[in-house]
């Protein structure tokens, strides 16, 4: 299925921190995207990514957004296209990921996680999963959802999605974006360990079409070598 990269038909829902907007933009029939922001330190705005999958009447959402207003905006999205949302998943335990876990919790929604995520959020006093799994690998959303743990990297529990319908890897904040030419924060990840878990996720999708990182614009594979070349870059600048 052809995948739309286009900016332009991004729907504004909602309104946030700074006057920005949540954004849902479709990528291809019951696939979209779902971005928002907030102000960090250091960083200045930074954008996130996440994805909403549709079937039929029924949505599995990748990553919640920044804040709760942007994941009640979601949930109004959903509402006023008629879907129930089945479950979140979190790619890890940062903010940008799992940080309104707890709009979801309250409206009824499982919340996912992999135990490492889970124990990452109790240790940092977040809002836990109402589910988790074990092990590198999990389907869900009727097996349309494959999640892959390659390693650590950006932090030490950063999970991946693939869709292999759409050959869409959801690659998280394990992933940078084509115009980044420098590793982002992993203060609560692991640069050495990067590059090997890059090589597994190369080798584990090989067909992979579109990769859409944690933030910024959305690419092909291309991607993943880009970031595995950066990871090496930086372990041999220390």
């Amino acid at each position: 299925m052809r995948i739309a990269i286009s900016w332009c038909t991004a729907l504004m829902i909602g309104t946030i921190a700074n006057t920005q907007a949540l954004e849902i933009t479709p990528l291809s029939d019951g696939l979209f995207l779902h971005q928002s922001e907030k102000e960090v330190e250091g960083f200045g705005k930074v954008s996130a990514n996440g994805l909403i999958i549709v079937d039929g009447k029924e949505a599995f959402v990748v990553d919640t957004p920044w804040t709760d207003a942007d994941a009640e905006a979601l949930l109004e999205w959903t509402k006023a296209k008629d879907l129930t949302v089945k479950a979140v998943l979190a790619t890890h335990w940062h903010e940008d990921r799992a940080g309104s876990f707890g709009v979801f919790e309250r409206a009824g929604i499982a919340t996912l996680s992999s135990e490492a995520t889970q124990a990452l959020l109790r240790q940092h006093q977040k809002t836990l999963a109402t589910h988790t799994f074990s092990g590198d690998e999990i389907q869900y959303f009727g097996n349309k959802v494959e999640v892959f743990y390659p390693g650590a990297g950006h932090a030490m529990d950063n999970l991946v999605v693939y869709l292999p319908h759409e050959k869409l890897l959801f690659g998280g904040c394990l992933v940078r974006e084509a115009s980044t030419r420098f590793m982002g924060f992993y203060g609560d990840g692991s640069l050495p360990d990067w590059p090997e878990s890059m090589s597994r996720l190369i080798a584990k999708f090989p067909e992979v079409i579109t990769v859409v990182p944690g933030h910024g614009a959305l690419g092909d594979k291309r991607l993943l070598e880009h970031t595995r070349g950066l990871a090496e870059a930086a372990l041999k600048a220390q």
